[in-house]
Parts: C-alpha cells; sequence; structure tokens
C-alpha cells in the first residue's frame, strides 16, 4: 500500500456580493482623509497637512483599499476571509484614527495636536506617540494586505490517498 499526499485549491462556495469589501474601501478612505485632513476639523490645520495627505494619507488610502477590494475579490469568487485579516483591517484603522489624534500641525501658534493643543509637555508626548503609531499602523495594513490577497486565492488544504495499485511492485517475486 502506498501512501501520497497531494495538494488541491480548497472548491469554493456560492459567489456573494462582496458587500463587505465595499465597506472597507470607503473606511479606508475614511482613515486616510482623517489621518491628512482631520485637524482642520478641530481648527488646527497648518502648513503640514499638504505633506501628511501626500504621504501618510496615501499610504494608508492605498493599503486599507487594496485590502477591501482583494476582500470584495474573495467574496466574489466564493471563498471566505479569514476572521485575522479583519482584525489586522479593524487595527491598523484604530491605529490610524489615533495617530490622526497625534499628529502635529504646524499653526501661527505653533506646533500642535488635537488631544494637546499647544500645552507642553503634552504636545511633546503626542508627538512621540504619533511615529510609533504610524510604524504600527502602516505594518498593520501591510499584514492585512497580504492575508486579503492570500484569501482571495482561496485556501489549499492537503488530501490523503492510498493506492493498491503500486502494492505489487513492493511484493518480492521469489
Amino acid at each position: 500500500m502506498t501512501y501520497s499526499v497531494i495538494r488541491v485549491r480548497a472548491t469554493p462556495g456560492a459567489s456573494r456580493s462582496g458587500h463587505m469589501g465595499g465597506v472597507l474601501v470607503v473606511a479606508g478612505i475614511a482613515v486616510a482623509a482623517w489621518i491628512s485632513f482631520g485637524r482642520h476639523l478641530f481648527g488646527i490645520g497648518g502648513d503640514l497637512t499638504i505633506i501628511y495627505a501626500a504621504t501618510l494619507g496615501v499610504i494608508f488610502a492605498a493599503l486599507l483599499v487594496f485590502t477591501g477590494l482583494a476582500v470584495r475579490r474573495t467574496a466574489r469568487r466564493g471563498f471566505e476571509t479569514r476572521a485575522i485579516t479583519y482584525v489586522f483591517f479593524f487595527a491598523s484603522g484604530v491605529i490610524g484614527l489615533l495617530l490622526g489624534l497625534t499628529l502635529p500641525d504646524s499653526t501661527p501658534r505653533g506646533l500642535q495636536t488635537i488631544i494637546s493643543g499647544p500645552t507642553q509637555p503634552a504636545l511633546d508626548i503626542a508627538i512621540g506617540i504619533a511615529n510609533p503609531l504610524g510604524v504600527i499602523g502602516i505594518a498593520t495594513a501591510i499584514i492585512a494586505l497580504v492575508l486579503s490577497i492570500r484569501d482571495s486565492r482561496g485556501r489549499i488544504t492537503l488530501v490523503e490517498s492510498w493506492g493498491d495499485e503500486d502494492d505489487g511492485a513492493l511484493v518480492d517475486p521469489a
């Protein structure tokens, strides 16, 4: 008796509409807009807004929108999106919201953040927290994107098979 393991692609289920992917796309755009322009809602928008929009906003928007599109593609192909993909997307969104609260902007009164205003030492603490939040937020968005792309390709499962056709070759004819 022989033993072999073959890899087969998991069979997809029924194709779905992909509405959750659309929700994730809108959420990704909202997070990127908050990071870029959220300070203007509180009247402390300044000269650094265009830099944040061109860098952090574009990066977060691209990563989170492409993740949402991959989740949509996963549903349309009939595959399941794993919960860990949603967890990393949600974590990146929450971190992006916190980042928007702690990003400093240059105003006529000096540097200010939403949560600290111009007061010290709260301003220095907020600025010190902003950099790690940006790095962790981008890292979790990259992980969510990679997981969503893997989900859109379906899962690979292992199938065991035994065959009796090779048993004759293993027996000594003597």
